[in-house]
Formats: C-alpha cells, sequence, structure tokens
C-alpha cells in the first residue's frame, strides 16, 4: 500500500512537472511580426515603470506616425478602446490558439474597424468609448493592416505598443518567446550596488556604490569590485542598478534577468517572461522606492519584502535574505543578462564589523499593518486605509501646518512621505466649513515640492472634503470656479480655415481638468478626438464635411467641477 501511494505521488509529480513545462512552451512559428521593419525597440517588455513592469514592447517608428500596422494572426477583434490617456487608440484580437494580440497609441484605424468604431462614436457621441464587439462581427486575417501606428493617448512619442497576452489568464507574455525579435545588439551592464541592513521593517541601506573603472578591475569571470566593503552583523539584502543596451551604449534600457549568488551559491533570480496585471504594481516594492524618489534610479532588490506578491521570481532561498554572523569575507556576485543570453557578471567581497545595525526612530507611536484596515481621525483629517494598501508595517507620520500659498481653504496635511509606495488607494476626508465658496467646487489637491499644487479631485460630503488618492504626500482642499479655455486655431479673421485636413481646438483647465467636451455644426454633432497630453480636440475632415459655406460652430467644454465654457460662431472651410 506504502509503494502503491509512492508510486501515486510520483506520478502526480511528474504530470505537474509536465503540465508546467507545457505552460512554458510558446509557438514561434505562429505570429507574425506587427510592422514591416526592423524591430527596433524604445521600451522592452518587461521595462521598470511608475507602478507598473512594462507589459508590451514598444516599438520605433523614429518620430513618424501613420506606418502600417498588421495583424500578427487570424482572428477576430474582441474589443475597441478609444482614449485620451492610457493605449489611445487600440485594438485587441482574439486567436484561435489562446492568445490575444493588442495594438495601442495608434493614429487611427483601418478598414472594418474604423467604420465599426466611428459608428458607435456618433451613435453614442462620445469619443472615449470600449467597445467589446461581438466574436463574428470584425473577422481579421494574419497579414491584414488593422490601422497606422501613432502616438496617441498616455504616448511620448510615436511608436506602436504591441503585446500577446494569454486570453483567459489576462496576462501579458513577452512577444520574444514567441519568436516575434527585438534589436539588441549589446550585452547588458552593473551600475551599483546597493547593500541593506534587514533587521527593521524598512531597509537601512549600508553601502550605496556607484560602478566604475576607478573603483573595478576587469578579470576572466566579470568585473570585481576592488575595495571588501564592511557591513554590519546580521541578516542582509542587496540591490542593484543595471541596465541594457540595444542598439548602441548611449541609451540604456531595463534588463531581462538577474541571478544573485552568495558564496557560489544562487539565492534569488528575476526574470521576465509575463506580467500579469493584478500584480504588476508590486513593482514598487520590487524596486527600492524610496531611492527612486529622491534620486530618480531604480534600484532593483534581489530580496524579496514580505509584502511583494510578483510572480517574476523563478528561485529563491530565504527570500534572497542572508545572514552574516562572523567576521569571515564573503563573496556576493550578479549575473544580468538579455533575451538573447549575452551577458554581465559582477563580484564583490563583503565582511561584517560584527556589530548590529542601527535602527531608525519611528515619529510617534502609531503602527499601520499591511493586513488590516485602518481608520486614522484627528486634527480635522481622516485617513481611510484599506486591507492589502500597504507593503509593509509602518510607523507614519501625519503633520498639520498652514502653509502661505495662495489658493489654499485648509491646513495642509502631510501624510507620511511620498517616497513610501502605496499598493492600493487611500481614503482622504479634510474637515471644512467654508461658506463663502460653493461647495460643489471644492476637491482636494496634493502640494508638489515646488510649492504648487496638483488637483486629485474629491467632492464635497457632510463637511467635509474627500478623495482618493495613490500616493502618500501634502493634501489640502482647494475650489476650482474656473472655467476651460477654449481657442479654435489656424481661423483667419473671417474666420475661415483653408489649407487643412482637420479642425484643431485648443482647450485648457489648469484645477480640476477637463471632465466632457462636444462640437456642433448647425446643431449636429461631430467627433472630437482629445489629445490630453497637448490639450487640443481635433475633428477630422470627412466626406461629411461640408466646404465653402458658412455654417455654425458651436463648441462646450465642461470641467470636473461643472465649470463650462463655450465658443460660437459662423465658420467656413475652404477648400
Amino acid at each position: 500500500m506504502l509503494l502503491l501511494k509512492k508510486i501515486y505521488l510520483l506520478f502526480i509529480a511528474l504530470l505537474v512537472g509536465i503540465m508546467n513545462v507545457q505552460a512554458q512552451h510558446y509557438p514561434v512559428n505562429y505570429f507574425i511580426t506587427p510592422m514591416d521593419t526592423p524591430l527596433y525597440l524604445s521600451a522592452p517588455f518587461g521595462s521598470l515603470r511608475d507602478n507598473h513592469f512594462h507589459s508590451g514592447m514598444d516599438i520605433r517608428t523614429f518620430e513618424k506616425e501613420g506606418l502600417p500596422v498588421y495583424a500578427v494572426a487570424d482572428g477576430y477583434v474582441s474589443r475597441i478602446k478609444v482614449s485620451a490617456v492610457g493605449y489611445g487608440k487600440a485594438v485587441y484580437i482574439n486567436h484561435p490558439n489562446g492568445y490575444t494580440s493588442v495594438y495601442a497609441h495608434l493614429l487611427k484605424y483601418e478598414g472594418a474597424i474604423a467604420n465599426h468604431i466611428k459608428s458607435i462614436h456618433y451613435l453614442e457621441q462620445k469619443f472615449e468609448l470600449d467597445n467589446f464587439p461581438t466574436k463574428d462581427l470584425i473577422k481579421i486575417k494574419k497579414g491584414e493592416i488593422i490601422g497606422w501606428s501613432g502616438n496617441s493617448g498616455g504616448s511620448t512619442g510615436p511608436h506602436l505598443h504591441f503585446e500577446i497576452r494569454d486570453t483567459k489568464r489576462e496576462e501579458s507574455i513577452n512577444p520574444q518567446l514567441f519568436g516575434i525579435p527585438g534589436v539588441d545588439l549589446f550585452k547588458p551592464t552593473l551600475k551599483r550596488l546597493v547593500i541593506y541592513a534587514l533587521n527593521n521593517n524598512r531597509p537601512v541601506v549600508q553601502h550605496n556604490i556607484a560602478i566604475n573603472d576607478n573603483n573595478t578591475i576587469k578579470t576572466d569571470s566579470g568585473t570585481l569590485l576592488l575595495d571588501t566593503l564592511i557591513i554590519a552583523k546580521g541578516p542582509t539584502g542587496f540591490g542593484i542598478e543595471a541596465y541594457d543596451y540595444l542598439m548602441n551604449e548611449n541609451k540604456t534600457y531595463s534588463i531581462y534577468c538577474t541571478d544573485f549568488f552568495f558564496n557560489q551559491i544562487k539565492r534569488f533570480s528575476y526574470r521576465i517572461d509575463r506580467v500579469n496585471f493584478a500584480e504588476t504594481k508590486y513593482i514598487n516594492t520590487h524596486i527600492d522606492y524610496d531611492l527612486y524618489k529622491r534620486d530618480g534610479y531604480r534600484i532593483q532588490k534581489c530580496f524579496l519584502d514580505d509584502g511583494n506578491k510578483a510572480q517574476v521570481y523563478p528561485y529563491m532561498r530565504n527570500k534572497g535574505k542572508v545572514l552574516i554572523d562572523d567576521t569571515l569575507t564573503h563573496t556576493v556576485h550578479f549575473c544580468v543578462g538579455d533575451f538573447d543570453g549575452r551577458s554581465h557578471t559582477f563580484y564583490a567581497k563583503v565582511r561584517s564589523n560584527n556589530k548590529p545595525s542601527y535602527s531608525e526612530t519611528p515619529c510617534n507611536d502609531l503602527v499601520w499593518y499591511p493586513n488590516s484596515k485602518q481608520i486614522y481621525k484627528r486634527d480635522g483629517i481622516t485617513i481611510s486605509i484599506p486591507e492589502g494598501a500597504l507593503y509593509d508595517t509602518l510607523n507614519p507620520c501625519v503633520i498639520v501646518t498652514k502653509p502661505n500659498i495662495k489658493g489654499i481653504l485648509s491646513a495642509a496635511y502631510q501624510i507620511h512621505t511620498p517616497n513610501t509606495p502605496l499598493h492600493k488607494s487611500i481614503g482622504i476626508a479634510i474637515d471644512t466649513d467654508t461658506a463663502s465658496i460653493p461647495s460643489s467646487k471644492l476637491l482636494l489637491a496634493s502640494i508638489k515640492k515646488d510649492g504648487s499644487l496638483s488637483s486629485i479631485g474629491g467632492e464635497y460630503k457632510q463637511g467635509k472634503v474627500t478623495s482618493l488618492t495613490s500616493n502618500f504626500g501634502t493634501y489640502v482642499i482647494i475650489a476650482d470656479t474656473n472655467s476651460p479655455t477654449i481657442k479654435v486655431l489656424e481661423l483667419s479673421t473671417k474666420n475661415e480655415l483653408s489649407d487643412t485636413t482637420k479642425l484643431l481646438i485648443k482647450t485648457t483647465d489648469n484645477i480640476s481638468g477637463i471632465s466632457t467636451y462636444n462640437a456642433f455644426i448647425n446643431n449636429s454633432w461631430i467627433l472630437l478626438d482629445y489629445d490630453a497630453k497637448n490639450d487640443l480636440l481635433q475633428y477630422e475632415f470627412d466626406n461629411k464635411t461640408i466646404y465653402n459655406q458658412k455654417q455654425e460652430l458651436h463648441i462646450i467644454v465642461i470641467d470636473k467641477k461643472g465649470n463650462t465654457a463655450t465658443w460660437k460662431s459662423d465658420v467656413i472651410f475652404k477648400k
């Protein structure tokens, strides 16, 4: 009976192993590339971004828009999303092999996709849409042009953002695993080493060393740091700043993988093959968030914080943490690599001074825990911390001041420090008794480093102005009573617009932000594309545009506090 049980357990283990191998098998000849140019990348898959791992590959178009974008395989359009931010104009295509391809920041759509989404725009009379066509509505063939590359949404320059997702699991997978290669000509390198004492809830930096030719030597096996580093006794963690180079050695990119060894024994591995959207924000604890906010560079920890649940670590021993409780010299080394197998190895020696690390003194006795809900209510502010919002136990500081900044209608509440990340948004409610301003115009704002104010939104409820925020910082009440601005560009003194294919409208709102926008020609609604990053509304002329005759143009823009701006006049589109 015991033998049968052992055989059964062995069978289960083999089956699980086979399933894991199959799960890592990707069809390398199924998909073609989405563009007919070499895939020079402006960002590879898994790049370290603010609040997320990059979920696709950004394909360079060399500052050009309007290049053809091709479907990488047969399938059907499962989603068309149009937004002034984020992915901008995006197409999602489901394929019969269980994957979904995504094409984002498009200039415009093509063919049946363009016709379908335009009809939805006019049916719903709005620009921003999230449309899910039925399975049989828009069939797509491999190699068919589905759109044209652009710079829409939150894009910072013309390019194509391309993804391949596991359709059921909603995980994005490195397209290079499917044989879609990004051009990469150089090996990665390591630029900085950071060593932490891990006695406290928050890792304490012991060494932060920039790596250069003056403090290293080249050996047959890699680069060696010359000095032996003296560190405190106890639990220790290591972090690195490392980069890859793709087309030249002037511009840096995020690395694909890291292996960390202590005394030649592997302790930790990082490899970015898949991004789970539910876990992507754990990047804030994968890196040293405090150093990033203060100094601008991203240290990737080679140990796991207790609050880090990202699935990008194929191997760990004691979460990558090492215990140094002697005065012997120990060797650490890191192997950083790119997807094509090029690597760089860096060595350093460390030795304990046999003294414990110092502890940071908390500013008060207040403690917030990551796995429970907390409510803080004092001095005119209520702070609601949901379960799972924190990455680790926190001794927070809440400081009340009265800054001399024009437009502030309350005290300023500094909630801990913006150098501490949040995994979920927290709620803020600040008491107010402001009677001179309509309560509907009140909102919350954060005070930035330069003393300027940045709206986070919110609304008045029962004597408080409330909002959600995804950052610690300093918050105040302000009011927005100003209407947005509207300016029609390139109109002549006679209100004529000629030698162009589009109508451009500049619209701004410097406090709460633009909420809705509509335009009408002779009382008929027209489609305005909204380019939020450039404060532009655009009406692209089409076969319904009337030329060479006077017609009434009426534009209405409303901000998030209900302040309305209008522009109305007769115009002539000259052809």
